[in-house]
């Protein structure tokens, strides 16, 4: 009996400790996506001056290049290609609550030498990608209309704008809702192997960037992605690159505003974590 009762008195005990280790590692894990969200949360000012400024993108002096302003977004447009070679906007927590209607009709911007016409996406088997995502400007009627003028378009493939391409626009909304603001720049990835859509005035590019910075939280963060334009299965993670890699592939230079030593930390590795966390 007493036997017993010493086994039974240990087997307590063990039970004791077993549960105090659970109870402490999820006390523990409960501390740790605290002091995370307090990281992302942890929100500073942004002045339109210092925004304005982050948004600046430098574009080499031998790459064609019209900077179009339009209401939401702007757009450094390459005539030659008939494409642009960045589209730039703040997306902003409040305004994913927007409930204007996607619009669907693609525009010619008669102002903008060089800017395709439907016409030259008829027929391509190609879709008419966003580089600025129609869904993050519901929040007012002309900047959706905007979006479809073909200065802020692309000959993307089916399976990226459908697939990989749409789940990254999601998670941009989601981060925004978690970091108050995003500034997202977007923008093809061209080589000289490049094709052309059928009037030949129109490149098809090999894949596509988009750069992201959320300039209100402390500290700052950045984060890069490069898909090619095609099939893009696949997680995340295995299309994130470094904003350097991106600045090698375009010839761009973003945030040329910011001191060398943050944009070292901003834009020389892979910054996934800081996102995804």
């Amino acid at each position: 009996m007493k036997d017993f009762e010493r086994t039974w008195q240990q087997s307590k005990e063990t039970v004791k400790f077993i549960a105090w280790g659970l109870t402490m590692a999820l006390v523990c894990f409960l501390l740790y996506h605290v002091a995370m969200r307090d990281r992302a949360t942890h929100l500073v000012p942004l002045s339109t001056e210092q925004r304005d400024s982050l948004m600046t993108v430098g574009v080499p002096q031998n790459v064609r290049d019209t900077l179009l302003s339009y209401d939401a977004f702007t757009v450094h447009f390459n005539s030659e290609r008939g494409i642009a070679n960045c589209a730039a906007y703040e997306l902003v927590s409040n305004e994913l609550n927007g409930t204007v209607e996607r619009t669907g009709d693609f525009t010619q911007d008669y102002r903008v030498k060089g800017c395709p016409s439907p016409a030259d996406y008829a027929g391509s088997g190609m879709d008419r990608g966003h580089l600025v995502p129609a869904a993050d400007l519901k929040w007012n009627p002309e900047a959706m209309r905007q979006s479809f003028l073909l200065t802020n378009v692309c000959p993307m493939h089916k399976a990226l704008n459908e697939g990989g391409w749409s789940k990254l626009e999601e998670k941009v909304r989601e981060w925004t809702v978690r970091d108050s603001a995003l500034l997202v720049f977007t923008g093809p990835v061209v080589s000289a192997g490049d094709t052309t859509l059928a009037s030949g005035r129109v490149t098809v590019p090999g894949a596509f960037y988009k750069v992201i910075m959320a300039p209100c939280v402390k500290p700052v963060r950045a984060i890069a992605f490069i898909y090619p334009n095609g099939h893009s299965g696949g997680r995340l993670q295995q299309y994130a690159v470094s904003i350097d890699e991106v600045e090698r592939h375009t010839g761009l230079d973003f945030f040329p505003t910011l001191p060398n030593e943050e944009q070292q930390r901003l834009e020389g590795r892979v910054n996934l974590d800081t996102f995804v966390n």
